[in-house]
């Protein structure tokens, strides 16, 4: 018995009146348990004046309707993989995530392929693509991102033969390996010399950031019911990035910290202050969290280069944390522990162990490997 192809259907449109314009129907038809029923959409008038924008609309439901044919697979769109990627792939994510992946759709892949066969959009195509674009090496490589995700979800949904390799894969991006901005060393005493500069409360700020080595972003989120003042110690439970809280960045970020009593002096003193808020250190202007980007270049930036430090950020802070553990002969395993870090290996490539420190451990060896006499004549 010979079976038949589905037939590929683009669904037929109407324009019907209504008693205060018109509408566009939509039909579509499907076997259901043997027998063919009619499916229907309707489209507003005053919203889509021509058949060419109904046609427009309803290019994702075409490609779904029609999946089981040969030519869907031929035809598709990549804007119906673009709007699996919003439906499917963005929700349930981070918010600041979500709005850097709006804004690269938006801006950069929709205009150039959403009206483009998914069988155009080749590794050779994207690399020349690049070429053209005038953007830094993490800008690309956030869109190369993107769009190796939007070729994923084509597999998933079967736009496209599931392979092995992604061909987003074979799109190479210069400069995004490398580290183009070095991480500025700040040593104790240096880091001393920082805060002595900063005034109350951006140095109990900075000081809270780099003693716990916190991410800014965990930072600006603290709030005084996550201090423990009898067990002398802190949690940290979530974050501020982009105007939103959510949680922290991974689930091993999530962590209870030790709190030294010098800090806890520091912030019991802060405490008594007199704010009312719920936050450690709440915004004058609005009451909630502060703009970690505004700290940032207001106040720490501008005092670090007054003081000759260098470019220093929070982030090079929190690696500043982990070179002065390493100096303290802090054990790997807890300073990934206090850093809370998913993977040691993380740990490791964080921070730089200060010169002095190298030299005390360089003389404990050399000193053992000259041979006695080796320099007499």
């Amino acid at each position: 018995m010979k079976l038949m192809n589905a037939r590929y259907q683009n669904g037929s449109i109407t324009r019907i009146p209504r008693s205060h314009g018109f509408a566009w129907r939509v039909r579509f038809s499907e076997r259901v348990g043997g027998k063919r029923v009619q499916k229907s959409m309707t489209f507003r008038g005053p919203e889509y004046r021509n058949e060419s924008d109904v046609r427009k609309a309803i290019e994702f439901a075409v490609i779904q309707q029609n999946r089981d044919t040969a030519r869907s697979k031929v035809d598709a769109a990549f804007s119906a993989i673009i709007d699996l990627y919003k439906t499917e792939h963005m929700p349930g994510r981070e918010h600041s995530t979500n709005e850097l992946s709006t804004y690269i759709l938006r801006k950069y892949i929709s205009p150039r392929f959403a009206d483009s066969p998914i069988r155009e959009v080749t590794p050779l195509a994207v690399t020349r693509w690049f070429s053209e674009l005038k953007l830094a090496p993490t800008t690309k490589a956030s869109i190369r991102s993107v769009l190796s995700q939007c070729f994923e979800l084509a597999a998933l949904h079967e736009f496209i033969p599931a392979i092995e390799r992604n061909p987003m894969s074979l799109v190479k991006l210069k400069g995004t390996t490398k580290r183009k901005k070095k991480i500025v060393q700040v040593t104790i005493k240096d880091f001393q010399k920082l805060i002595q500069a900063l005034p109350e409360p951006h140095n109990i700020m900075t000081l809270v950031a780099a003693d716990l080595g916190l991410r800014v972003s965990e930072m600006v989120a603290l709030q005084w019911s996550d201090i423990d003042w009898k067990s002398k110690q802190i949690t940290i439970q979530r974050k501020f990035t982009r105007g939103k809280l959510g949680l922290t960045k991974t689930i091993a970020s999530e962590a209870c910290l030790p709190l030294d009593e010098g800090l806890l002096a520091v912030l019991d003193y802060w405490r008594s202050k007199g704010s009312d808020s719920e936050w450690l250190f709440p915004s004058s202007r609005t009451g909630g969290p502060r703009s970690a980007s505004m700290l940032l270049q207001s106040h720490l930036k501008p005092a670090a280069e007054k003081l000759g430090l260098g470019n220093v950020g929070w982030h090079a802070l929190r690696h500043a944390s982990r070179s002065w553990l390493g100096g303290a002969g802090v054990s790997a395993s807890t300073q990934k522990d206090l850093l809370r870090h998913s993977d040691i290996g993380m740990t490791m490539d964080y921070g730089h162990t200060p010169i002095a420190d190298m030299r005390r451990a360089h003389n404990k060896v050399a000193r053992q490997l000259v041979p006695k006499g080796m320099l007499q004549k």
